[in-house]
């Protein structure tokens, strides 16, 4: 009931500025999709960017009586005086901004984000999208920038995590503005000192948060004497992947604190190993580190499948979904050995994951026990919100208390259950436009939409789009 009152009240605060935007009901968010617009501090307004308080956001009047409005006064031409009354301009009031999205996977994942930018996001709010192919070093996304460039972009949305350091100084060289999806670490501390100029910040999920629910997790299904053994496919942890890293870590510190084991070398050494490791420790419990990806490492699904062949490993955990590569050999092993092998991992919502769960083994169980999920409207949506309110002078809102770049997070929900995984799958479904991070939800997170908004308010909104809020309000 508190919940329901809550979001009745913050709907209500949001009726004009959602009505200017174009909301396509032409009223507040449906299901209490609001965020608080209540500025928590008159200083530090969103509106303030509009007219260049706090922040580097500035006008310029072009000839034809328009003015130009951007992070820093360059580029981003609004139609009308850029310090006329906040809340009441949409996204048909500026310029159709073009945003490049380098893409550092190509899976399921990528697929359905392109289709949510480009038959959803884009007719919405008048811009257009360039997709790079599959990423896979930083020569290949430094081309892909400055092609964008020659494009025309505006902003990148980065979802290539190596290299941000570089590509958030490329894109202050070509005044790009640039977020990406990670979280802040010391490898891309850089990025937040030198280049904060068109550096937006990073989004994505918390991997602490991940990392307990696999702790969680594993500590339910392990067994007394962990005889069963383990195997952690870390994945790009080895490369400073900050979610493979912390997934992988999580596991180690899970079977530490379950078994009281001692390692002969810290945590977060294991967890980066660049190459399979057993690791040594103190009560002989089979652990075994397989580092890399398919598409990163050549023979890694030989050699992912060499070591499951073994029978030694009953439990198999994935700081990344490799699923999809070694379900047979899972299945094949378990027919052979007689072994129920139970399978974690973290992945986004995709058929394959659907069919995963729906897929029983010898044993009667889904083929998957557990998978932490993100919804790939909701994390890929967060990024354009990003690139957008800075684009329409609303930079303030990618800048936390400490004026530095913003860092957003977004809940991971853990399933565990065919009916949890079938619900989530009708989510974000493109053949109905049905999208957890529908206009609502994007709306209540623009500043163009809401001049009150503030980055606080920013964080608490996209904290409470949990599994059960979801779940509640898709249903209706």
């Amino acid at each position: 009931m508190k919940r329901k009152l809550l979001a009745i009240f913050l709907a209500c605060t949001m009726i004009l500025g959602l009505a200017a935007c174009g909301n396509s009901a032409g009223k507040a968010p449906e299901n209490g999709k609001a965020a608080d617009t209540s500025a928590a501090n008159g200083d530090t307004k969103a509106a303030d960017t509009a007219g260049g308080k706090d922040t580097a956001a500035s006008t310029q009047t072009t000839e034809d009586g328009n003015t130009k409005t951007s992070a820093d006064g360059k580029d981003s031409q609004a139609a009308g005086d850029a310090q006329g009354t906040a809340g009441t301009k949409t996204p048909a009031d500026f310029e159709k901004f073009k945003i490049g999205v380098c893409e550092s996977q190509s899976n399921d994942a990528v697929v359905l984000r392109r289709n949510y930018y480009e038959n959803y996001i884009a007719p919405k709010y008048n811009v257009e999208f360039v997709f790079s192919e599959q990423l896979t070093d930083a020569e290949a996304e430094m081309n892909f920038i400055e092609n964008c460039v020659d494009l025309g972009c505006k902003a990148i949305i980065g979802y290539r995590s190596d290299d941000v350091n570089q590509m958030a100084k490329v894109c202050q060289e070509y005044g790009l503005v640039y977020a990406v999806n990670t979280t802040r670490t010391p490898k891309n501390e850089d990025s937040f000192k030198t280049s904060a100029e068109y550096f937006q910040g990073v989004w994505g999920t918390e991997p602490s948060i991940v990392a307990e629910q696999f702790k969680s997790w594993l500590k339910n299904v392990a067994s007394e004497d962990g005889s069963e053994g383990f195997m952690v496919t870390s994945a790009l942890a080895f490369k400073g992947n900050t979610m493979h890293a912390e997934c992988t870590q999580g596991v180690l510190a899970a079977l530490q604190d379950i078994y009281g084991l001692k390692y002969e070398d810290s945590i977060e050494n294991i967890a980066a190993t660049p190459v399979p490791l057993e690791v040594p420790n103190d009560k002989d419990i089979k652990i075994y580190i397989y580092p890399g990806t398919n598409s990163t490492t050549d023979g890694w699904v030989q050699g992912a499948s060499t070591a499951l062949q073994t029978g030694k490993y009953g439990v198999f955990l994935q700081a990344a979904p490799t699923f999809t590569y070694t379900g047979v050999v899972v299945d094949e092993v378990e027919r052979g050995f007689d072994m129920d092998i139970k399978v974690a991992t973290s992945a986004s919502i995709s058929d394959t994951l659907v069919s995963a769960f729906n897929t029983d083994d010898k044993f009667g169980n889904a083929s998957l026990d557990m998978a932490t999920v993100q919804s790939i409207s909701f994390v890929s949506g967060m990024g354009f919100v990003q690139v957008y309110n800075a684009l329409t002078g609303y930079e303030a809102l990618d800048r936390d208390n400490n004026k530095e770049a913003a860092v957003f997070n977004a809940p991971m929900w853990a399933l565990e259950t065919k009916d949890q995984v079938n619900t989530v799958a009708t989510w974000d479904d493109p053949d109905t436009e049905s999208w957890v991070f529908d206009e609502n939800a994007i709306n209540a997170a623009l500043g163009i939409c809401n001049p009150d908004l503030t980055y606080d308010s920013l964080v608490d909104y996209y904290n409470s789009i949990t599994y059960d809020w979801v779940n509640e309000n898709m249903s209706k």
